[in-house]
């Protein structure tokens, strides 16, 4: 396995936390490969888990959810669920029964949480089994966000960001658009796990997972 196709292995397998052994089936790599990527992603888990208090795979209702990643320029509009679930005549437990029984871990708490304030851990195929609980479109209660692009701009116009690139650059062998890729993912990574980071917190949480990966190799940072 060449460098570059190594490096995309390696970040749809810490994108895709819940697929991982049929990813890897996908895959011809050798034992050492096979050690090396496992040594990786622990340090990887670990890091984002310590980093942003996010609670152990199993038993997060997002992360858990099929393997689906959250958009982090779209979210649930508050206002327009509290509007069409009032005019489809439904409670809030009666959205999270409906949407248990399509198979999402849903309680009432849930539903009021995503009426009162932001819903940035709502991925999109759950706001479409909500719009289908509640016989409206995925477009009429979620909005588009810009702010996210936003700020990953301003984190990626950082001599600090272009550092830790560099740094992903050594430790993984990538070219700089591959490791540009992979650091960005990391950062949709956070919102998708429901976070509101800074760029300050995002440039911290991406510091700690390149130093842990270049622990993990070896890699001189000095």
């Amino acid at each position: 396995m060449n460098e570059e196709d190594y490096g995309r292995l390696l970040d749809r397998l810490i994108e895709d936390p819940e697929h991982r052994t049929e990813i890897l089936q996908e895959v011809d790599i050798d034992t050492e490969e096979q050690n090396e990527l496992a040594s990786l992603l622990k340090a990887s888990d670990a890091v984002w888990l310590s980093a942003h208090g996010a609670p152990p795979l199993d038993q997060d209702p997002v992360a858990a959810m099929l393997g689906l990643v959250a958009d982090p320029h779209m979210t649930l509009d508050s206002k327009a669920l509290a509007r069409h679930r009032k005019r489809a005549r439904l409670t809030v437990s009666d959205v999270a029964a409906r949407l248990s029984e399509r198979g999402w871990n849903v309680q009432a708490g849930d539903v009021f949480r995503w009426e009162s304030r932001s819903a940035p851990d709502v991925p999109p195929a759950m706001i479409q089994a909500i719009a289908g609980v509640l016989a409206t479109s995925p477009e009429l209660i979620s909005v588009r966000q810009a702010a996210a692009e936003d700020q990953f701009a301003a984190v990626r116009n950082t001599a600090r960001f272009q550092n830790l690139v560099s740094r992903w650059m050594t430790a993984l062998d990538l070219s700089r658009s591959m490791a540009v890729a992979a650091l960005e993912g990391r950062m949709v990574a956070t919102v998708h796990r429901g976070e509101e980071p800074d760029s300050e917190q995002l440039l911290a949480a991406l510091d700690v997972l390149v130093e842990a990966v270049e622990q993990s190799r070896g890699t001189d940072t000095a």
